[in-house]
């Protein structure tokens, strides 16, 4: 079975342009270092004024109407361990 992706909240689209962004500056070598860009994202999240926070909040929004538009019926459901 194939599992559809859940749809990218604001921090999630956040952290990928913090991923870019040092990508651009260090290469791709830090960028592909997910501990540290997590944690690197996760200070200048909680930095960053409301606005942007609520910007990134609106661009989760279009990308939860993509995604109910590819995956139409879509329910969050974590598998029990």
């Amino acid at each position: 079975t194939v599992k559809n992706p859940r749809p990218q909240n604001s921090f999630v689209i956040y952290r990928r342009n913090v991923q870019a962004e040092i990508a651009k500056e260090k290469g791709t070598t830090a960028a592909g270092r997910l501990d540290y860009v997590s944690k690197f994202a996760a200070k200048k999240w909680k930095q960053e004024t409301q606005e942007v926070k609520e910007l990134y909040g609106f661009l989760a929004a279009c990308a939860k109407k993509v995604h109910d538009f590819m995956y139409p019926g879509y329910v969050y459901q974590p598998k029990r361990q």
